[in-house]
């Protein structure tokens, strides 16, 4: 299944590169080059299928699988996670009402995102 080769790639890839610590200006830059890596190690697998910071409107999704119609989202940093969870739902939203139908959106954020968000 690819939906398990975008999020390995992304595991990999957040492994190699996440600069931890306090350093907001380097936590930035680190979270930007993740993005931009994961994206290009996802256009090698298929760059005809993947389609990087696709644009609606004002607003781009980090990464969309044009096959399986699926919306990724990537939140590298483990603060403040339910600020961009809900700005990113509603590009889905938005995006679908202009008629961009993804049949999934993958919120992809670091473990300890996840308990705060109440999802586990």
């Amino acid at each position: 299944m690819m939906n398990n080769v975008v999020l390995q790639c992304l595991t990999e890839t957040h492994n190699e590169l996440w600069e931890n610590g306090k350093d907001v200006g380097l936590q930035t830059k680190s979270s930007s080059k993740i993005t931009k890596v994961w994206q290009e190690k996802l256009l090698l697998v298929d760059a005809i299928r993947f389609i990087p910071e696709y644009k609606v409107g004002g607003y781009k999704i980090d990464l969309v699988d044009t096959k399986e119609r699926i919306a990724y989202e990537l939140k590298v940093s483990p603060k403040n996670p339910h600020h961009e969870f809900y700005r990113d739902v509603f590009k889905i939203v938005y995006a679908n009402s202009l008629d961009r139908k993804f049949d999934r959106f993958v919120f992809c954020c670091p473990a300890v995102s996840v308990v705060k968000l109440g999802a586990l």
